[in-house]
């Protein structure tokens, strides 16, 4: 083909387009990476109880004043992660100058005695932080376990059995134990913040045991009368032992 043909003109246009897109591409991202209109003017926090918004933005790395397009998300992520505390997370931009972090926290469900102290643990045993028992989470005793560092599964081969139980238990009973006892005959004894022992008997079918243990202690409590122990260890009514 000749010089000057149709052809060859064609061919030195779509270069020129080509290299005239690539140029504008390039001052785009340059105006963006440079631009005060992208610095990060707001970091909100959404989805947290336990922890403190600050703690949380701190850990994620991000700061006031870096351009939203330069902050690396999945690396914010992990380091939020690393935080026992949490068990999901996700960030998001929001254009020109707003991230948004959304947090799934776990929830303490119990106590476990260890050393001269307790720890908190959520419902899958992973190891939170310290607790007290002057807070509103039950304590659970007559399990053998090793506790690890915070954010690991604490060790113990009746744990996950005492756990399953306690969260099949209504929540508003839970809020009144202060005790969850494992015998080593598997049965499971509950201890309420007044001191009523309530025998369940096996792990099996805590959610139905739980509601009707819910009704018994309603009921007897307005009764007005001491109790030694409800027992709903077999099948059929409760058994209601009073103090004599």
């Amino acid at each position: 083909m000749l010089a000057g043909t149709p052809g060859l003109r064609r061919t030195r246009i779509n270069l020129g387009e080509s290299i005239f897109f690539v140029l504008l591409v390039l001052l785009s991202v340059f105006i963006l990476l440079g631009s005060p209109l992208f610095d990060v003017r707001e970091i909100t926090v959404q989805g947290n109880h336990y922890m403190s918004a600050d703690k949380i933005i701190k850990a994620s790395g991000i700061t006031a004043g870096t351009n939203i397009f330069k902050i690396n998300l999945g690396q914010a992520a992990q380091g939020l992660k690393a935080l026992p505390l949490l068990k999901d997370v996700q960030l998001s931009r929001q254009l020109p100058g707003r991230v948004v972090i959304r947090v799934t926290e776990r929830q303490p469900v119990a106590l476990l005695p260890w050393g001269s102290g307790f720890v908190q643990v959520d419902g899958d045993g992973v190891c939170l932080q310290n607790g007290s028992v002057s807070g509103n989470l039950p304590l659970i005793t007559g399990i053998n376990v090793r506790v690890p560092p915070p954010g690991q599964v604490v060790q113990g081969a009746q744990l996950p059995a005492v756990l399953k139980a306690i969260r099949q238990l209504p929540p508003s009973l839970v809020r009144q134990l202060s005790e969850v006892h494992r015998t080593a005959q598997g049965q499971v004894i509950l201890y309420t913040l007044d001191g009523v022992q309530c025998r369940l008997g096996t792990s099996g079918d805590m959610a139905g045991k739980g509601a009707v243990l819910l009704q018994v202690l309603n009921k007897v409590r307005k009764d007005g009368r001491k109790i030694d122990y409800i027992d709903l260890s077999y099948p059929g009514m409760p058994v209601v032992k009073y103090s004599s």
